[in-house]
């Protein structure tokens, strides 16, 4: 049963000004599920915009509600609602007032979204604070017994600077357990709500050791500190779990009904992809939408992880790829890995083709750099190519990324033909050079490996883990 939550005060910036200005906010939370908002401006401004879309998230203004604003004498500005996240007052406004719902979010927004219940609550900037703000302050006081974690550290008056608003996350309510730690020299904190089979200590020691094998990827040092939050999902959803990783921030919302069933070596290979996403896109500075490179090739790199710290084995390692390729089957392929990232979230098949299609894609560029260097180099060595000056910031992601793949004529070639053209993906012809076969068994694809292997096809597979 939800109980009613009063007394949560937040400072936010709601207007885009200097870092040394921000705006003194108060949010609080008169009903179950819902904040009011009421913001002291340093300076007199007319109009405000919300975000109405993050990701496949869309509606969000339509939570903003009761939108007024104020002159410094205290009078009424005016407000007029243009469109649905859009106000404009008449008159100059110093004091502004709204109310955002953020109870029953749908399971189909989630993990994208603000939202409250009776027991927690994650508040993420980009949907509650107008867009065109550069900075906020913001102060917490909570419910008895609540507390209040982020990436971002409080000073000594307990209030965050939040320089980049549209990636801050804040997990709030009662219980809420931390473990902090360095590693490889960077800090690394999870925080657990809720009760989970495994215990508190064992999931910081799994995030550790994805997070020492994505360094050893990349050569790169976060600069910042990292969390991984852990809460149940507020709604049921046909998924086990929903992520995102949104800044420093690694968020996973478990279904409530598996998360007795959750173990750690689950736990692992979520990590291996989502903990990745602190590289790849957030520390690489790369503009444009090159979403086939950071989540499909996302997901291969996570399955070596995996397979390298031994949470799966080389038969988990194929049958994972079999069982993509199927999947794969079953969309229609009409576009490019780079058209399929330019309307990711406008299509049904996103999935299969920003996520299952450049992952495939990945594990056949693994395979052919493998044996052309005789087992020497990997996908991996280009993860370290783009974080050692191979992309520079503020270059375009997909030109950058393809130009650091596509290093001797013959990946030139492969890149070209299956990242840069249209054209369906035959696994089960591409993989026989490699000793490989792929046949279905039942309703069921499976990748194994062929009868008989040549020396070089046996030098290719040993260095991938056969």
């Amino acid at each position: 049963m939800l109980t009613r939550i009063c007394g949560l005060l937040v400072c936010l910036g709601l207007q885009s000004l200097p870092a040394f200005a921000a705006p003194n906010v108060t949010i609080s939370i008169p009903t179950t599920g819902q904040i009011k908002v009421e913001a002291e401006l340093h300076e007199p401004a007319r109009s405000w915009s919300f975000r109405n879309a993050y990701a496949s998230a869309l509606g969000l203004a339509e939570r903003v509600e009761d939108f007024r604003a104020f002159e410094a004498s205290g009078q009424d500005a005016r407000v007029k609602k243009s469109a649905v996240g859009e106000f404009r007052s008449e008159l100059d406004a110093t004091r502004i007032s709204y109310t955002v719902k953020l109870s029953a979010p749908r399971s189909e927004h989630l993990p994208y979204v603000s939202w409250l219940d009776g027991e927690r609550g994650v508040l993420m900037f980009a949907d509650l604070v107008p867009i065109d703000i550069e900075s906020l302050s913001c102060k917490f006081t909570l419910p008895a017994a609540w507390s209040v974690e982020s990436s971002i550290t409080p000073d000594g008056n307990g209030q965050y600077i939040v320089s980049e608003p549209v990636k801050a996350v804040f997990l709030i309510g009662s219980l809420l357990r931390r473990r902090s730690k360095t590693v490889e020299g960077m800090l690394l904190d999870t925080v657990l709500s809720g009760m989970w089979s495994f215990k508190d200590d064992d999931a910081w020691k799994m995030a550790a050791r994805v997070m020492r094998k994505h360094f050893a990827l990349t050569g790169h040092k976060l600069p910042s500190k990292s969390v991984v939050m852990i809460a149940p999902l507020p709604v049921s959803a046909p998924q086990m779990w929903k992520a995102e990783t949104r800044g420093s921030t690694v968020l996973l919302l478990v279904n409530p009904a598996e998360r007795k069933q959750m173990s750690t070596a689950q736990l692992g290979v979520i990590f291996t992809h989502e903990l990745l996403h602190l590289w790849v896109p957030n520390a690489l500075k790369l503009e444009g939408d090159y979403d086939w490179f950071f989540e499909g090739f996302t997901i291969y790199v996570a399955l070596r992880t995996a397979l390298e710290l031994k949470i799966i084995n080389f038969d988990g390692f194929l049958n994972t790829l079999g069982a993509s390729y199927k999947y794969y089957l079953g969309h229609p392929d009409d576009l490019s890995l780079v058209e399929a990232s330019e309307t990711r979230w406008t299509v049904t098949s996103g999935l299969a083709h920003v996520y299952i299609k450049p992952m495939l894609v990945a594990f056949l560029y693994d395979l052919k750099l493998r044996k052309e260097s005789g087992g020497k180099a990997t996908l991996a060595d280009r993860y370290r190519e783009l974080f050692n000056g191979g992309a520079a910031d503020g270059a375009n992601g997909n030109e950058a990324i393809i130009k650091v793949l596509g290093s001797t004529p013959a990946l030139k070639d492969f890149t070209k033909s299956h990242i840069e053209k249209r054209g369906p993906l035959k696994l089960e012809e591409l993989v026989r050079e490699y000793g490989l076969q792929l046949h279905w068994s039942g309703m069921n694809t499976q990748l194994t490996v062929g009868p008989k292997l040549d020396e070089d096809q046996k030098q290719v597979l040993r260095s991938l883990g056969y």
